[in-house]
């Protein structure tokens, strides 16, 4: 390839990854379901994209550090306050048991699918299918929103799995390829480079921790580049010393970081979403693009059939064995025996072991990728598309319904939330004071103390979030929270209280959007009217097409309206928003 043709094959790969996860957002689709497609009909349209002629050398070194980063930032994510009480050994259950019943299986019904494949690859087969992973769990669980404590289940096995399953596939693959030389099985060496990659993961987050401690303290802005060296560092060195033990190197590193208290990780997590992001639909683009029409059609009527012994038949034993005896009610189960997609680790394990195997010349070894391809495709199309309305089906969803978030205390930000949730919306305060909050909780509403400023909580606290008002005392404070959210939640969903003109510290953003009401309804104009025997009320409206609709009264503030369908539309800027027969007005009256 030339110059021009590397860099035109590098662009589109990048475009095709990040436009593809952007029209999944507008569809309103799991990324993984676009990404696969569009990977594979770019390997079809043009040679450019395809991973072996783009890197060549370079692609199995890639994505080795593609996966390690991705694995180090789901770690990071598992945070062991966030497990109920208990629930430790059944993630221990569900990732062991889950191992060797899918290993156990698919080996069986992979040698009754396909002839022709050579000693040991259906076994091999098996243990790359055990992984299932982060890059396909998390952004899946992201859409689905399913209750907290199944999410926490299935974002530890997801994150766990991976790194073990790609250990038993290295020693399957070792034990396929020696078995022409009379080498064998070696005991052992699964436990082997688990406790290598478990002692150098702890010295290296013991590593990091040191220097995070140290690059926070005087030189911020360097602990994105420390952590993403002494991740690569660490996933090296681990491979160097026991071949892919790697993963569970900087598995374990992310899991002691997201464990301890003492050194913020919050600027270190926020980049590494961003990265990760990028990084599994480069990934995936290039997984799918590696992958011929010709080899596909060769094994998917059986490839079809393996998946769909395992949806229906493996997972659910699997969970079934894993969950006996368990408090998990029976709807909990269901949900997740139908959640087991596969995901990038089983692509690029695959790609490594089946172009070795074919150079070893094992028969059967060039339908290894295509296999799990096909696995990988189907499975993520399969949960992708019918976990959302399983999870509703059996009342495992959070409520589709919005979650808004009112950041402030009394007088007014209980009454307004009040008035919300007569409304029909669910509230959430975060409040300060630990008078308040029993107040606002003796009212009937949830209020706890915000953890905006530490990102694994606030990530926690946010996932159903949809719109936040930022109501405190201090104008500087509501600048501050409302900027913060607004990444989290998006400009259109933050609002907050007006500024005093002379009041704050720092200076208003121009043109700054979101101001509740108008300019004139600051924090002190409305507690004098609270104070002054005003009210926080709802009214429903009853015009004929509700155009123009509003208050009854003269000094009447509409500051949002509730849509029937449970839409919060809130007035900005003294633009009052549409409101239809039926809609109820909030109002501050008086």
């Amino acid at each position: 390839m030339t110059t021009d043709d590397v860099l035109l094959g590098l662009g589109l790969v990048v475009v095709l990854a990040v436009g593809s996860q952007l029209s999944a957002a507008r569809l309103r689709l799991p990324a993984i379901v676009v990404l696969l497609p569009v990977g594979f009909l770019a390997g079809i349209a043009t040679p450019d994209v395809h991973p072996d002629r783009l890197l060549g050398q370079l692609y199995q070194p890639f994505v080795s550090l593609a996966v390690g980063v991705i694995l180090f930032e789901a770690g990071l994510r598992l945070s062991f306050s966030q497990l109920a009480a208990g629930s430790h050994r059944l993630v221990g259950r569900l990732v062991l048991v889950g191992i060797l019943v899918t290993w156990a299986c698919v080996t069986v019904v992979t040698g009754l699918l396909f002839d022709g494949l050579g000693h040991g690859v259906p076994l091999l087969i098996g243990a790359i299918v055990t992984v299932s992973g982060p890059t396909v769990v998390l952004p899946l669980l992201a859409f689905v929103r399913p209750q907290r404590s199944l999410r926490s289940l299935l974002t530890w096995e997801g994150v766990l799995v991976d790194p073990l399953g790609a250990l038993l596939g290295v020693i399957v693959f070792n034990a396929v390829s020696a078995s022409g030389s009379g080498a064998g099985w070696r005991p052992g060496a699964l436990l082997g480079n688990l406790a290598v990659g478990a002692a150098i993961g702890a010295a290296g987050a013991a590593l990091l921790w040191l220097v995070l401690r140290e690059v926070q303290r005087t030189a911020p802005r360097q602990a994105v580049p420390a952590v993403l060296a002494l991740v690569f560092a660490a996933l090296v060195a681990a491979d160097l010393v026991r071949q892919d033990s790697g993963f569970v190197a900087v598995t374990v590193m992310g899991v002691v970081l997201a464990n301890q208290r003492t050194v913020d990780v919050s600027l270190t997590l926020e980049f590494q979403g961003t990265l990760v992001q990028l990084l599994i639909g480069v990934l995936f683009v290039l997984i799918a693009a590696s992958v011929s029409p010709s080899d596909v059609s060769a094994v998917l009527p059986g490839a079809l059939l393996l998946v769909t012994a395992m949806a229906l038949v493996v997972r659910p034993l699997a969970v079934g064995l894993a969950t006996w005896r368990t408090e998990l009610a029976l709807s909990e189960r269901a949900f997740l025996a139908w959640m087991a997609p596969r995901g990038i680790v089983a692509g690029a394990t695959a790609s490594a072991f089946g172009l070795s195997l074919v150079q070893r010349g094992v028969a059967g070894a060039d339908r290894i990728l295509p296999i799990v391809f096909v696995v990988i495709f189907a499975t993520v199309v399969l949960y992708g598309l019918t976990a959302a309305p399983v999870a509703r089906h059996l009342g495992v969803a959070v409520a589709a319904r919005p979650v808004v978030l009112i950041v402030g205390g009394r007088p007014w930000a209980p009454a307004l939330a009040g008035a919300l949730q007569r409304a029909g919306v669910a509230v959430r305060l975060w409040i300060g004071r630990a008078d308040d909050r029993e107040a606002a909780r003796a009212a009937g509403l949830e209020a706890e103390r915000g953890g905006l400023l530490d990102a694994l909580d606030r990530e926690v606290e946010l996932e159903d979030v949809t719109d936040a008002l930022v109501l405190t005392e201090s104008d500087d404070l509501n600048a501050v929270v409302a900027a913060q959210l607004r990444v989290e939640l998006g400009h259109a969903h933050v609002f907050r209280a007006a500024p005093e003109p002379d009041g704050s510290h720092l200076a208003v953003p121009p043109g700054e959007a979101g101001i509740l009401g108008d300019d004139h309804l600051t924090y002190g104009a409305v507690s004098r009217r609270l104070a002054a025997d005003g009210r926080l009320h709802e009214a429903v409206v009853d015009t004929g097409d509700g155009v123009g609709a509003g208050p009854d009264g003269a000094d009447d503030v509409l500051l949002a309206v509730v849509t029937t369908g449970g839409d919060l539309r809130v007035a900005t800027r003294g633009e009052p928003p549409a409101a239809a027969a039926g809609d109820t007005m909030i109002v501050l009256s008086g």
